[in-house]
């Protein structure tokens, strides 16, 4: 049967979370629907870091997808056994085609596994590259840092040795964050390790003037920043001048949203937004105290000047100078030290002053940083959903000339930033695929799941399913969508019959989830099944999600394991041997007395075949299998079979049915 395939889009936001948990994404869709699943990125390769060293030699940090990076010689984070199941190496795998695959496993056999710090060239088969580097990196342990560390430097000095050569003719070389990710090699070393390196194979080394570029290449931008950050500091100076720190934008009746990585207090903009936490105090709160520091003391001056003049038993907008600022005017929210009602309304409010001010004053932009996380206790997905959503309803209903509003997020707030992005793709998309900006009507069209038609398609990442069916794509893409809309809903809800036996069995586990990725997990059982609603950032809903998939995956293992007692009870029936009429009775006797859980196995999964093999290892050959199956923890199986002495097979019907 030919393999079918189907493409969904994603965010860049979910894009990099699954990207780095891809073998356990991979892991689960092939054992739950028997379909192998690639992500694949459809983006510009951006250029972060750029420096010159020794002998013309650059050395580059890039934020790009390996499989499409152009290079000379491309580095697979690989295992000792060359096994690509997951990760990077998969994704090369897939999109090199087969033949790197044979040729690894070629060399594996004529040479047996490879050890740490080693590696294997292959060739680069459709990959934009003349070969591929296998480099097996060290699996990270606590308790052995400095020996990983020889190890990871020690691949990383193999690789250079290999691409400095002048018989290999290679100029470029693109190397990721080796054992970062399955190896759980921390990132931060791992960059330290990789730079010093490289740093001192360039300084030390003789160069025959062959090798000219070294690219650090890693599909998100968190890992990127971290290999840039160690550039800096083992390296030198970027030689890149940034141009902009804008990283996504989406503009509606002449109101460009623009979110940036920066410091409010450096905003270049009309008027900046600032969160007063003490109302009598701009020095306490961190966005405060860093613009009072950057606008001069004359700011708090006329702030307390302003604010005898309120009162102080609700929230309060104080419009100030923008002073030694880049702006014209400040607007102060000061929060009240207690909120009666509705912290979101609250919120909104101060959103909405903010933006007024920008249509009383004709104003050309204004800056705001995350407002209500630390003040209005309000999680970072539900602020970001509040502030994008307020400021699109009052892009539509404005009218006057352009206006750019910045929402301006520090560099150490990465999730913030996560989920700031999220919620802008989300309207983007909805954007891109239902209207033309300048059609939009209500706010409510915008207020709509991120949309995954299979067939529409776009400039963004996507996971590609290949499978065997169109039933089966069309199950895994379904439960492929349900994570993709946690960046909408902060929440996935997981559906198995195994969860009743999963929470009485492991209920610490599940509690351990909570407290470990600060989420809540609510037990529901109804008619319908029985639910896990899993709710939470984004990142940390999704890390939940996948490891209790594998905890009920674990589960059904062990539920199974109760099914081989009764495929024993089969045995006695020896092939060749016909057993006589009270051995029967005896034997269904024997499974009537026994309770079993019986699980549902669609056929074409591997759970299946197993099966198949355990009965023909007892002289048995399934020819029809019935069931009908009813709710309930507890199941009593019937078997009835008819025995044909000549070809051994047995027909098996199994009746299902409740305990009482």
């Amino acid at each position: 049967m030919d393999e079918e395939m189907l493409s969904i889009p994603i965010s860049n936001s979910i894009y990099a979370v699954l990207k780095r948990r891809e073998n356990y994404l991979c892991s689960l869709l092939q054992k739950k629907f028997g379909c192998i699943c690639v992500l694949k990125s459809i983006r510009n390769p951006m250029e972060v870091y750029r420096k010159s060293l020794k002998e013309g030699v650059e050395v580059s940090v890039w934020v790009d997808d390996l499989t499409r990076h152009e290079a000379d010689a491309l580095v697979n984070a690989a295992n000792e056994y060359l096994h690509h199941f997951g990760g990077l190496a998969f994704a090369l795998l897939k999109a090199g085609g087969p033949e790197i695959e044979e040729q690894c496993k070629l060399f594996v056999e004529k040479n047996g596994p490879l050890s740490p710090g080693q590696i294997v060239v292959t060739s680069g088969g459709r990959l934009p590259c003349k070969q591929i580097i296998h480099a097996v990196g060290p699996r990270w342990s606590e308790d052995q840092k400095e020996e990983c560390c020889l190890k990871l430097e020690a691949a990383i000095i193999n690789v250079l040795k290999y691409v400095n050569a002048p018989e290999n003719n290679i100029k470029s070389v693109a190397i990721p964050a080796l054992s970062s990710g399955i190896f759980n090699f921390p990132q931060d070393w791992c960059a330290q390790v990789i730079v010093q390196t490289i740093r001192n194979f360039v300084q030390l080394a003789p160069l025959f003037g062959y090798l000219q570029e070294i690219h650090l290449v890693n599909i998100d931008e968190t890992t990127a920043d971290v290999m840039k950050r160690a550039c800096e500091d083992l390296i030198g100076i970027n030689d890149i001048v940034p141009q902009s720190d804008i990283t996504d934008s989406i503009t509606v009746n002449e109101l460009c949203l623009q979110i940036k990585k920066g410091d409010i207090e450096t905003q270049q903009a009309a008027i900046l937004i600032n969160s007063v936490t003490v109302q009598d105090d701009l020095f306490q709160g961190a966005v405060s105290r860093a613009i009072l520091e950057r606008a001069g003391p004359a700011m708090q001056e006329q702030f307390l000047s302003e604010l005898q003049k309120l009162p102080s038993d609700r929230p309060n907008f104080i419009h100030t100078k923008g002073f030694s600022l880049d702006c014209e005017h400040v607007l102060h929210v000061i929060w009240p030290s207690y909120i009666e009602g509705n912290r979101r309304e609250v919120l909104k409010t101060a959103i909405s002053k903010g933006l007024s001010k920008t249509q009383e004053q004709q104003l050309s932009s204004i800056a705001f940083p995350p407002l209500g996380i630390k003040d209005l206790h309000l999680p970072s997905n539900e602020v970001a959903e509040i502030m994008v959503e307020e400021i699109m309803h009052f892009a539509v209903e404005r009218t006057g000339k352009k206006l750019d509003v910045y929402i301006v997020i520090s560099l150490d707030n990465s999730d913030v930033y996560e989920a700031f992005c999220a919620k802008l793709m989300s309207v983007k998309n909805k954007l891109e695929e239902k209207m033309d900006c300048s059609n939009i009507d209500t706010m409510a069209e915008l207020q709509t799941d991120v949309q995954t038609n299979p067939g529409f398609e776009r400039n963004g990442p996507f996971v590609e399913l290949i499978g065997r069916s169109h039933d089966i794509l069309e199950k895994a893409g379904q439960w492929l969508r349900d994570i993709i809309l946690v960046e909408e809903t902060g929440q996935i809800v997981i559906r198995n019959h195994n969860i009743l036996n999963l929470s009485s069995v492991q209920p610490l586990e599940l509690s351990h989830l909570q407290q470990h990725f600060d989420i809540t997990i609510l037990e529901s059982v109804s008619g319908a099944g029985t639910t896990l609603e899993i709710e939470g950032s984004p990142r940390a809903v999704i890390d939940a999600a996948f490891a209790i998939e594998f905890m009920l995956q674990s589960t059904a293992k062990q539920e199974n394991l109760k099914m081989d007692v009764f495929i024993k009870q089969c045995y006695y029936l020896h092939p060749g041997s016909l057993e006589s009429h009270t051995h029967q009775e005896e034997g269904l006797e024997m499974a009537n007395r026994c309770c079993y859980q019986i699980t549902p196995i669609e056929s074409y999964l591997q759970e299946f075949k197993d099966k198949e093999k355990q009965l023909e290892k007892a002289g048995l050959q399934v020819l029809k299998v019935n069931g009908k199956i009813m709710l309930g923890e507890d199941c009593v199986a019937l078997l009835m079979y008819q025995i044909n002495q000549n070809i051994n097979k047995i027909e098996i019907n199994l009746m299902i049915d409740r305990v009482s």
